[in-house]
C-alpha cells in the first residue's frame, strides 16, 4: 500500500491512478427515449431520458435549433439547492433556447444530488464514489451529444454551476472532447461543502484523513490538466460558502486559456454573468 498523501492546502497534487475512478463503458447503448417535445419558437426543447452507466435512466433535456447543422454543442449541468426548481435540469432552459437562435445544441441532465444520507464510518469512500458517478454522468452526456450528426465534434463546451462546476472541473481534468467550460460559483476541494455543511461526527485525525482521501477528486488537483481546453470562472462578491481566497486559489491552479470574473451577486450569480457566459461561449464555439 503506498504511502497516505500529506495534506497541504496550498499545493495541488495529482496521481495518474485517480484516473481510473472515472472508467466507464463508452461502447455500451444510449438509448435515447424522448417523453415529448415543446417548440420554443423554431427551436424544439425535447424531454428525453438515456441509459446512465450507473442510473438505469438519465432525465434531461434537448434543446435544439432548426436545421441540419453542424452546430456547435453545450453540456449544462445546474446547481444542486433543494427545493429550489432551479436545482435540476430545469436551470438552463432559457439559456439553452437563447443559445439555440445562435446555432447550438444544448444537453441540460438531472444530476445526482449530493447528500450521504446518514453518516458512515468512511465518509471519504462514500463522498469520493458520489462525486466520480457524477462525473461518469457527465462523461456519459457527453457521448449522448457527440452521437448526433448534428453536432460539431470540435466545438463542445461545458456549464457547470455549484458542485457542478468542481465535477466540471474534473472532467476538464480527464477528457479531452470538450473545448470550453464555464464553472460558476465553485469551490476548490470538496471538503470546504461535505465537512462545512453536511452532518459530519469526524475528530481530527478522522478529518485528516478525510483530506486526503478526497485528494482524488478535488477540482484543484484537476484544474491544472484542462489545457488546451479554455477555462472561464464566475465568481459573487457576496457568495456566502465561497471565500475570495478560495475562489482565487481555484483559478491560480487552473491551466491557461483561462479567465475570471466577480459580479455583484450571490452564489446564484445574476443576469450580467449569463450575458457574460453567453458571449464567452458564442466566441469559444463559433456560434
Amino acid at each position: 500500500m503506498s504511502k497516505p498523501m500529506a495534506v497541504n492546502p496550498t499545493i495541488p497534487y495529482f496521481a495518474e491512478e485517480w484516473l481510473r475512478l472515472f472508467d466507464y463503458d463508452r461502447a455500451a447503448p444510449l438509448s435515447v427515449r424522448e417523453v415529448g417535445i415543446e417548440d420554443r419558437d423554431g427551436v424544439a426543447v425535447h424531454d428525453i431520458t438515456f441509459a446512465g452507466p450507473l442510473r438505469p435512466r438519465i432525465p434531461a433535456y434537448l434543446v435544439a435549433p432548426a436545421g441540419a447543422g453542424p452546430f456547435g454543442a453545450i453540456l449544462f449541468a445546474h446547481w444542486f439547492e433543494p427545493p429550489a426548481p432551479t436545482s435540476s435540469r430545469a436551470q438552463f432552459v432559457d439559456e439553452a433556447v437563447a443559445l439555440a437562435r445562435s446555432g447550438a445544441v444544448s444537453l441540460l441532465i438531472d444530476g445526482l444530488f449530493p447528500w450521504r444520507g446518514s453518516p458512515s464510518a468512511n465518509e471519504a469512500a462514500y463522498d469520493r464514489r458520489l462525486v466520480a458517478h457524477n462525473v461518469i454522468e457527465l462523461r456519459r452526456a457527453l457521448d449522448v451529444l457527440l452521437s448526433r450528426a448534428d453536432v460539431d465534434p470540435q466545438r463542445i463546451g461545458f456549464v457547470g454551476h455549484d458542485f457542478h462546476a468542481m465535477h466540471g472541473t474534473l472532467l476538464a481534468g480527464i477528457e479531452s472532447r470538450t473545448k470550453a467550460y464555464v464553472l460558476m460559483a465553485g469551490t476548490p476541494r470538496y471538503a470546504d461543502w461535505f465537512l462545512k455543511y453536511w452532518p459530519s461526527y469526524l475528530d481530527d485525525e478522522q478529518r485528516e484523513a478525510y483530506l486526503r482521501e478526497m485528494a482524488a477528486v478535488d477540482p484543484i488537483n484537476y484544474a491544472g490538466r484542462a489545457a488546451p481546453a479554455s477555462l472561464f470562472f464566475q465568481f459573487a462578491r457576496d457568495d456566502r460558502f465561497i471565500p475570495p481566497e478560495a475562489a482565487q486559489a481555484y483559478y491560480a491552479a487552473a491551466s491557461e486559456p483561462k479567465r475570471i470574473e466577480w459580479y455583484d451577486a450571490k452564489h446564484y450569480l445574476d443576469e450580467a454573468a449569463q450575458r457574460d457566459r453567453a458571449a464567452w461561449l458564442s466566441e469559444q464555439l463559433g456560434l
